[in-house]
């Protein structure tokens, strides 16, 4: 036969909420007719509540990590357990972000960055040839028209030509 619930809170000095938690998360278990033997409850208290803390500070510190984004290196806290619970947080977020990243180029939605600068270099050399080109071809033609009208029209037409070519080039380019 044990002791109340009540008389087990005094004597580990606590109260009466945390004893029935730790009974409801069983981190202790009352004998059956409702009563705790202390030293069973002692000794189940502090091997079930180290690893409860232990979870729930890792918890804390991957919700941290989430939230600055830094990528410091584990605090030594002294404790393994939150440190290994917290080296695989940081794995685990690593392996989630870079399938993430394996997904979205595999769909299409992603290129990688000397792909991407290649594209801009190709793409902003197309538009300087053509503008570069635009005055020698046209000035013969503009300085013998004197219509406002066919003069934007010829603009018009050239500017045209130059953004087929380039979205052109964009769509050769898989883009």
């Amino acid at each position: 036969m044990g002791i109340s619930l009540r008389a087990y809170a005094r004597l580990r000095g606590c109260s009466l909420t945390a004893v029935q938690k730790a009974i409801t998360s069983k981190r202790i278990t009352p004998l059956p007719d409702g009563t705790i033997d202390p030293e069973r409850a002692n000794q189940e208290w502090a091997k079930n509540t180290f690893a409860g803390q232990t979870v729930h500070r890792a918890q804390a510190a991957a919700r941290e990590e989430r939230a600055s984004q830094t990528h410091e290196p584990p605090t030594a806290t002294g404790d393994p357990v939150a440190q290994y619970l917290r080296a695989r947080a940081v794995k685990t977020s690593f392996e989630a972000r870079t399938a993430q990243l394996e997904y979205e180029e595999r769909a299409g939605r992603l290129i990688q960055a000397v792909r991407a600068s290649e594209y801009a270099a190709t793409f902003s050399a197309i538009v300087k040839d053509g503008l570069m080109a635009m005055p020698d071809r046209l000035a013969p033609m503009l300085a013998a028209v004197d219509d406002e009208k066919a003069i934007h029209r010829v603009l018009t037409a050239e500017v045209s030509a130059l953004l087929r070519k380039v979205s052109k080039a964009v769509s050769d380019a898989g883009l």
